[in-house]
């Protein structure tokens, strides 16, 4: 599976446009560390003090070094953003932020400044199209997973079950809980079941 298919399932999520604000990530110095600028800028999501305009301008910096970003620390931002809640004052959709930034960072024609995705960060990126109510680009993300040959973990499983019924198919998730779970390597836990219980009570 390419990065560019990736890039292309993503996009079709629409996300809100940079607005302007009074603070900004700090002018770059030479030595600057793409590790230690998400570090900082993740804190900054957490404090509800980093808004749309300072990410972009995070990643515009990214872009114009050329230096790659570390997994662990684009996950880590990733994750605060999609977990970013709606009454943060300076980011109000924090799910829809964090895949229009990933889909800026890996896009080919910009170079390889972001890692190639892994479980983990597909994972963070399923539950980002939950939250941003489109399940169905993250249920595509799980054929990318399967694609690519990755290793289905727990969390990965538990997220398919909260895509399918995020998209009102309980019927499916329900198949994938009993069924499918044990073909992908995975015994169903206290989560899954919730999950799927959840939605046929709904």
């Amino acid at each position: 599976m390419s990065r560019r298919y990736t890039i292309t399932l993503i996009s079709r999520l629409r996300v809100p446009r940079r607005c302007s604000s009074s603070t900004s990530i700090s002018p770059p110095s030479r030595s600057w560390s793409p590790r230690d600028a998400f570090a900082a800028a993740t804190e900054r999501v957490r404090a509800g003090t980093l808004s749309p305009e300072d990410a972009h301008n995070l990643f515009d910096e990214l872009l114009r070094q050329g230096t790659p970003v570390p997994e662990r620390s684009l996950n880590g931002f990733l994750a605060a953003l999609t977990r970013a809640t709606s009454s943060n004052a300076c980011i109000k959709d924090g799910p829809a932020l964090a895949l229009a930034l990933f889909t800026r960072g890996c896009r080919e024609e910009a170079g390889p400044q972001v890692a190639v995705p892994t479980v983990w960060t597909y994972n963070i990126l399923m539950d980002c199209c939950c939250r941003a109510r489109r399940p169905d680009l993250g249920l595509a993300l799980f054929g990318c997973i399967l694609r690519t040959g990755l290793k289905i973990d727990q969390i990965t499983a538990n997220t398919l079950l909260k895509c399918l019924c995020y998209a009102k198919r309980t019927e499916e998730a329900v198949y994938v809980l009993l069924h499918s779970m044990s073909k992908l390597g995975c015994v169903p836990d206290a989560f899954a079941y919730n999950i799927v219980l959840k939605s046929l009570c709904v």
